[in-house]
């Protein structure tokens, strides 16, 4: 009976991604659907046209797109895009990442010794995770978590494997170590590295040492081998970013601290109210997350797993200690600012400003459920009894949590079903305990989760929208004030739902879909830290005066419409209404700069694409050739063949030097940094190989 309810639970859990693998339903909430489906169509569009997709041209003056890990151009589900309706596969990556991290959890279990129904339990308690499911507000956070299991279950290998088994443990490692690095979340795959080397070290001290920290560093050299194409690129886009030049301040870096108000979070998914509704019944927690919406959207783990580690869980014996010790430090390290000496071990803990650090501890503390909860529901299933105190403990926080929630209020009724469901749960546990079966267990696990985490699914999941009309030429400028989901101050908004504010990206935030529309935007007002600091600080200027005096800024930058909800007079002209509910409109701004200009001459003829332009030029003195792309270290340029710099133009864009006379141009992205990558992913595949080959018979 008991395996049989886990294959049921398996089976339900697979049917619950088909909306998803089918296209029905993506994820259109914040980063997904404004950043991430744009670059995926501009990688699409390039790819096809046979050009390799260095730059996403329609980003504010052309950004990096495969030097930018976010877009995880290299992670291997991107020929899926290549031969699927784009919608289908925006879907089935998230699905693929759903997948990837039951598997993955389940797959470290097994490498930690456990049968498959414990491991079953600790996939359960893992992917259903608030954590977890939060990362689905980001399209490379929710598969580099995904793939972390799979870095650490290779590290359990190694950390339990005999000296014979060592190079099959490194490859191991190396091929998961490289699909973390390709998911594209850089904090992530950092913490999971740190994890994966405790876990090999933490082992060596009980024999074996050479062979698993060889292990160890074979695997890890391996992994960066075999993503090598992703590391250099990204190296090259660094110089000149925003993450080099202007690394996050204290506040800035630190602005994801978990107060400790969240701790709220582990008695409902969503005290501060629910993620998925705007109004009084939204979320109103701004004060406990900084005056913003969340950075992750709950820290729920569930009232079952909570009390399946306080009867089973033994935080002082073995490797298991570890795991406790290290989910406490991560959880004590999340608190950020409001720790002691937290200016002080700020630049430490942020590298120095390049990284908002606090929250995403969290994922570190997701991870280590993994082991512990799965020892946990081993000892259940041997049929080992509890003490008397870790029952009374149990039952105390039964008590205690549903106190809390009465008083407290559970806010809307699904709020309320989660809480009930969670103390069933935890009931369950309580009285059959004499009956060691693992099915009841996952059910506990698996069920109040997945209902107490819906109002975040209903956020982030929604219809596909449809994409924007397409303008002719020129590029867009956006600046609407009333597009958060979750704005502080006024307790009512226009819309009744969260997903509604994204389903306006279409028709009216076209900065945001400029891949999906072939239309360009200029400005992001919320850049990518790849993306160029010149753009970013001639955005501020623009920011800081009035529309008037932003017109002839605009015009230089090529920018033909504006989209704003601000009523504009002259020289802006109104082409549409694009919402007369929100009073969104277009304008147009008449004589923008061309793409290609030439100051103190003109251009007889060019082509351009993403990243290369060719043009023929009359200078009549010496002049500077300027082109519509962010300037960036990586660009190569010539003239009449003979190489020369390229600078900076008009603040931001790319300036060629040319001499009087008729001359022809030519720009390009460097590809030196790919061309190496690919001769060392071409080696790394070589040492797996003889890995592989290396532990045959």
């Amino acid at each position: 009976m008991s395996g049989r309810t886990l294959v049921v639970l398996r089976v339900v859990f697979g049917l619950a991604l088909l909306p998803l693998v089918t296209g029905v339903l993506i994820v259109t909430y914040q980063d997904a659907s404004m950043t991430h489906l744009p670059g995926k169509s501009a990688t699409v569009e390039m790819v096809r046209a046979g050009v390799f997709p260095f730059l996403q041209p329609y980003a504010s003056f052309g950004q990096p797109l495969a030097g930018n890990p976010n877009f995880g151009t290299f992670f291997p589900d991107t020929l899926l895009f290549l031969v699927l309706p784009l919608t289908v596969a925006f879907g089935a990556h998230f699905a693929l990442a759903a997948a990837l991290g039951f598997l993955g959890a389940r797959r470290w279990a097994r490498a930690e010794g456990l049968d498959d129904a414990p491991a079953d339990v600790a996939a359960f308690a893992f992917v259903l995770s608030g954590v977890f499911v939060s990362t689905w507000k980001f399209y490379n956070s929710g598969m580099a978590l995904a793939v972390a299991p799979w870095v650490l279950g290779s590290a359990a290998r190694l950390a339990r494997g005999d000296s014979h088994r060592m190079k099959r443990g490194a490859a191991g490692l190396g091929l998961a170590g490289a699909l973390e690095v390709l998911a594209g979340e850089p904090v992530i795959a950092l913490l999971t590295f740190l994890l994966a080397a405790g876990r090999v070290v933490a082992a060596s001290t009980r024999g074996f040492v050479r062979p698993r920290l060889a292990g160890l560093a074979g695997g890890l050299l391996l992994a960066a081998l075999l993503s090598a194409p992703q590391l250099l690129l990204t190296f090259q886009i660094f110089h000149g970013s925003s993450r080099e030049q202007r690394p996050f301040p204290f506040v800035t870096a630190t602005g994801t601290s978990v107060h400790p108000m969240l701790a709220l979070e582990q008695v409902m998914p969503f005290p501060f109210g629910r993620p998925d509704l705007i109004g009084p019944a939204g979320f109103t927690g701004h004060a406990w997350f900084d005056n913003h919406s969340p950075y992750l959207w709950t820290l729920h783990l569930g009232w079952a797993t909570l009390a399946l580690l306080l009867l089973f869980g033994r935080p002082r014996t073995g490797p298991e200690r570890g795991f406790y010790i290290v989910a406490a430090l991560a959880a004590v390290l999340s608190l950020g600012k409001y720790l002691p000496l937290a200016k002080k071990i700020y630049p430490l803990l942020s590298l120095d400003g390049r990284i908002r650090f606090p929250v995403k501890w969290w994922y570190v503390v997701a991870l280590c459920l993994v082991p512990t909860v799965g020892w946990a529901a081993e000892r259940w299933h041997r049929g080992e009894r509890p003490n008397r105190f870790s029952l009374e403990v149990v039952a105390a926080l039964l008590v205690g949590f549903l106190g809390v929630a009465l008083v407290y209020g559970a806010g809307t009724p699904l709020a309320g079903a989660g809480v009930v469901a969670s103390a069933a749960a935890v009931s369950t546990l309580l009285l059959r305990r004499h009956a060691p079966a693992l099915g009841p267990v996952a059910l506990a696990i698996a069920l109040p989760l997945a209902l107490g985490h819906l109002p975040l699914l209903r956020a982030v999941l929604d219809r596909p929208f449809a994409s924007p009309l397409r303008l002719t030429g020129g590029r867009v400028y956006e600046r609407i004030h009333d597009a958060d989901a979750h704005p502080p101050g006024a307790p009512v908004q226009p819309e009744a739902a969260t997903r509604e504010i994204f389903r306006r990206v279409a028709p009216e935030l076209w900065a945001v879909s400029g891949g999906l529309s072939g239309v360009g935007y200029a400005f992001d007002r919320d850049p990518d830290g790849s993306y160029s600091d010149d753009d970013r600080a001639v955005r501020k200027q623009l920011d800081d005066v009035s529309w008037e005096e932003r017109a002839d800024p605009l015009r230089r930058s090529g920018v033909r419409y504006v989209v704003t909800d601000d009523a504009l007079a002259a020289p802006y002209r109104e082409a549409a209404v694009l919402s007369e509910r929100h009073q969104v409109r277009l304008y147009a701004l008449d004589d923008p700069a061309p793409t290609v200009r030439m100051d103190g001459g003109r251009i007889l003829s060019f082509e351009e694409g993403p990243a290369r332009l060719t043009a023929s030029v009359d200078a009549e003195t010496d002049g500077t050739l300027v082109w519509s792309r962010s300037y960036f270290r990586a660009w190569r340029a010539s003239v009449d063949g003979r190489p020369v710099a390229p600078g900076l133009a008009d603040g931001h864009l790319v300036g060629i030097p040319v001499s009087a006379g008729a001359h022809h141009v030519e720009v390009r992205w460097s590809r030196g940094p790919l061309f190496a990558g690919v001769g060392l992913w071409v080696v790394g595949v070589m040492a797996a190989l003889f890995l592989r080959r290396g532990t045959a018979g």
